[in-house]
Formats: C-alpha cells, sequence, structure tokens
C-alpha cells in the first residue's frame, strides 16, 4: 500500500495484486542499488586511502564508479516509480479534480512505457552489438561492455514492470 501524505492525515491508497507481486521486483532492484550505494563508498574511501595515505592512487576507481551510478540508478527507478518518489510538476495537476488527475496518472504511465520500451530496445541493441564485436571499456577496467550496458537494459524491464502494475492499478482499482 501506498501512502499519500496530503493533509495532516496519510491515506492508504489501494494497490493491485500485480503491482504487489511487482513490487517484489522493484523492491530487488531497489536493495541491490542500495548495495551499490555502498560499494561506491566502499572503492572512493578506498581510492582516497591509497591515494592521501599510502601514496598510490589506483586508476580505475573513477570508471568503475560511472558504472555502477549507471546501475544504480537503472535498478532503483522502478521503485523510485512505484512510491511515487519521481520527479514530477505538481503545480497543475495538484490542482485537479480527480478524474483529471487520474487521466494524468494513466498517461504518466503510458509515457513511462512508451519511453521505457525505447531505451529498452536501444539498450538491446546496444549490449547485442558490444557483445557480438566483443567491445571492452576504454578506460583502466577493460572490462567487456555488455555487462554494465546490461544493468540499463535490467532496469528498463523492471521500470516497464512497474509502470504496468501501476497501470493496472490505476485501471483497476483507483479508477474514479
Amino acid at each position: 500500500m501506498k501512502l499519500s501524505l496530503e493533509g495532516d492525515t496519510p491515506e492508504i491508497l489501494p494497490i493491485s495484486g500485480v503491482e504487489r507481486v511487482v513490487r517484489l521486483v522493484t523492491l530487488s532492484g531497489a536493495g541491490i542499488a542500495a548495495l551499490l550505494v555502498l560499494t561506491v563508498f566502499g572503492v572512493v574511501s578506498y581510492s582516497v586511502f591509497m591515494r592521501y595515505i599510502l601514496g598510490t592512487p589506483i586508476t580505475f576507481s573513477d570508471e568503475l564508479n560511472g558504472f555502477i551510478v549507471v546501475a544504480m540508478v537503472a535498478l532503483g527507478a522502478g521503485e523510485v516509480l512505484l512510491r511515487g518518489e519521481h520527479f514530477g510538476v505538481d503545480l497543475l495537476t495538484e490542482r485537479l479534480g480527480p478524474r483529471a488527475q487520474w487521466l494524468v496518472d494513466v498517461w504518466g504511465m503510458i509515457g513511462v512505457i512508451l519511453v521505457g520500451a525505447a531505451v529498452l530496445y536501444s539498450a538491446i541493441l546496444m549490449v547485442q552489438f558490444s557483445y557480438d564485436f566483443e567491445v571492452y571499456s576504454e578506460g583502466y577496467l577493460g572490462v567487456q561492455m555488455w555487462i554494465p550496458q546490461g544493468f540499463l537494459l535490467l532496469g528498463m524491464v523492471i521500470l516497464i514492470l512497474a509502470a504496468l502494475a501501476r497501470m493496472i492499478t490505476l485501471l483497476t482499482i483507483r479508477r474514479p
């Protein structure tokens, strides 16, 4: 269940069974993203220690952290969407009535699905190309690029599932 904190008393908004199941997937992605935040902290701490305490800087930390940040954002996007914590412009939508706000929510999910599908398609092509031609990163890691690119692909699948689940909730349970 999602909390809506409009006014002084929180309102419990119902969710569909599909959204409940998809929530397990999005929470898993968000959990991995949280672990990746700790990983970035560890890599940065190790890099600072090596550079300023031991005087031997490491060369791969910036590249590795760049890959990890992309994975964090991609894996956490679905959970952020279901929590309603994504970026939005409330200036106009908060003044709408319940039916108009519902329509904005439905169209918003359609937009997320369409953009997510376009990014997913592009990610599939990118990962396939990198895998087929054995493309490696140009930095010090020299990692096969399909590995970090795969997180974008996985993140888009999670985001699309989250938007579809929210769409089902909007069309079945939260219909005005």
